[in-house]
């Protein structure tokens, strides 16, 4: 069974592309107002958590999480 997600996650700071692999490979689009957004497919709830994990572990500011589908493959 694919467990597979796209999730959007909205971070307070810029970031520029060159983060995507320390992200598990989510796209990094900066965002007016000085906002990032990390956006694409994670396997697994597993995969969300460590994203998550490093998000605090830079002392970013989590602003939110969206969860906007399974992944088409």
């Amino acid at each position: 069974m694919d467990t597979s997600m796209i999730y959007e996650i909205r971070i307070r700071g810029e970031l520029d592309a060159g983060w995507s692999d320390w992200f598990a490979g989510l796209t990094c689009t900066n965002l007016s107002g000085g906002e990032t957004l990390l956006a694409g497919s994670l396997p697994d709830q597993a995969a969300l958590h460590g994203v998550l994990t490093r998000i605090r572990d830079l002392n970013l500011v989590l602003i939110s999480i969206r969860s906007v589908g399974g992944d088409a493959s």
